[in-house]
């Protein structure tokens, strides 16, 4: 028993070193000027070629890439940008659905067992009041919490180890509730992207191609309807 409790340690500090590295490397870097609207209007003729010849395996490095990095804590908005501009609206957003549903859940499960303590000592004083909602319907009352905005990503992620969540239906939350977020922005950023390989000017009036504009449309709409969501359910 001792020896498998040290294994669990070892394994957590593996863990924890392997995503300071990442944050480390990924600022050092400076991985995140590769998403500058400059950068990418500087290079879009070899990345837009890039992508038309390797497509596929670019599909594959971009769907395994973001399970891992979900499952490492990483935020989804550059993949989310990445995904728009790379893959298009459609397409992008079903690999980002499909591959951060993924790393979530794998992300869930090994919080639930090797970081339930630490996940208890950081998140339980806020969210374990929210405990009485999650006994009445866990799955329905968590695709609440994933469609309304305000909650950091990787915090969704580890927060119904507080809970302890059937598997299935964090699966299924997370699948659907983040669709809709997901798919929007990603809409948005293959708009611009499109506005960026056909030398169109970069300005306000892009604002109002069908491309942008309903998506924005949807943002709208879902900002409303979460804002009656979050004073239906959270605020009791």
């Amino acid at each position: 028993m001792e020896t498998f409790s040290k294994l669990k340690v070892l394994i957590g500090l593996i863990y924890l070193g392997v995503v300071a590295l990442v944050v480390f490397l990924f600022f050092f870097y400076g991985a995140n000027s590769f998403l500058d609207v400059d950068f990418l209007k500087n290079n879009k003729d070899k990345i837009f070629l890039f992508r038309n010849e390797h497509f596929l395996s670019l599909t594959i490095t971009y769907f395994f890439f973001a399970i891992v990095w979900v499952f490492l804590l990483g935020f989804g908005t550059p993949l989310v940008i990445l995904a728009g501009f790379a893959f298009g609206a459609v397409w992008g957003s079903i690999l980002s659905v499909v591959s951060f549903t993924i790393g979530a859940s794998l992300l869930y499960v090994f919080a639930n067992h090797y970081f339930k303590d630490l996940v208890f000592h950081y998140l339980s004083s806020k969210f374990l009041k929210l405990k009485n909602h999650f006994n009445e319907n866990e799955f329905s009352y968590f695709f609440f919490l994933r469609v309304i905005p305000g909650i950091p990503f990787p915090i969704k992620n580890v927060m119904p180890v507080l809970f302890d969540m059937k598997l299935k239906n964090f699966f299924l939350a997370t699948l659907f509730g983040e669709a809709p977020g997901i798919a929007i922005a990603v809409s948005i950023v293959s708009g611009f992207s499109n506005a960026i390989e056909s030398n169109a000017e970069l300005n306000l009036n892009l604002l109002y191609t069908p491309e942008i504009f309903l998506p924005l449309l949807a943002l709208g709409f879902m900002v409303v309807f979460t804002n009656f969501l979050k004073k239906k359910y959270l605020t009791k």
